[in-house]
């Protein structure tokens, strides 16, 4: 793709992809609030995401996403769930933010070397190769919801980001794209996370999630 086709074809896959995606989390976050009960949050904050993990898996088996989007990942592994686009060359990864931990919500990618190197690209504007042999990486891309409050634990957000660094604690991961996913498949896209003044050109957040093997997150 040439530049800016990259960054075009993923703000276009996130509106085709909205209405599943969007439909997935609530559906997934519903059935695991139910299989979550009498296990408190605060207590077991891990519970709740592995369960919304599993369940998004599942709903997406049942509903497959459009646009020739397949399911991958390994589930053994902490829920592992991704989304595959091959024609596109392009990857999700389906993951809950931390932002009552990390700076921007987004965790990093820790100390797994293949997930440092997944969250380390480079920025949208240059140019990727056509996918044509099997060995050229996908563009990858973090697909992440979270509880819009904390307390209530009903509703939430979800947007899709490109991370451009693995990150360090304390410090927000830098991203060159975030796409906010709306209910019925509208999406907003900006670079600049809005109440963080610090950070001019790039969306600066932390990642962290299931490290294959890792507790989840």
């Amino acid at each position: 793709m040439s530049s800016g086709e990259v960054r075009q074809a993923i703000e276009v896959q996130a509106e085709v992809l909205g209405p599943v995606l969007y439909t997935g989390v609530a559906t997934s976050l519903a059935a695991a609030l139910i299989r979550n009960k009498g296990l408190g949050h605060d207590k077991y904050p891990h519970l709740l995401p592995l369960l919304v993990r599993a369940e998004m898996r599942e709903f997406l088996e049942s509903n497959p996403a459009p646009n020739s989007w397949t399911i991958g990942g390994d589930s053994r592994k902490m829920g592992q769930l991704l989304l595959t686009q091959r024609d596109l060359s392009l990857e999700m990864r389906f993951l809950k933010e931390r932002r009552r931990t990390y700076p921007g919500g987004v965790p990093i990618a820790g100390k797994n070397q293949v997930r440092r190197q997944q969250w380390t690209s480079d920025p949208l504007d240059i140019a990727v190769p056509e996918p044509t042999r099997n060995d050229i990486d996908p563009v990858r891309v973090l697909l992440l919801w979270d509880f819009l409050d904390g307390q209530t634990l009903d509703q939430f957000t979800l947007r899709i980001v490109h991370t451009l660094a693995p990150g360090v604690h304390g410090q927000a991961v830098p991203c060159d794209l975030i796409v906010d996913v709306k209910d019925g498949g509208t999406i907003f896209s900006h670079l600049k996370f809005p109440g963080s003044p610090e950070h001019d050109d790039f969306f600066m957040v932390e990642i962290a999630e299931e490290e294959e093997g890792d507790s989840g997150s």
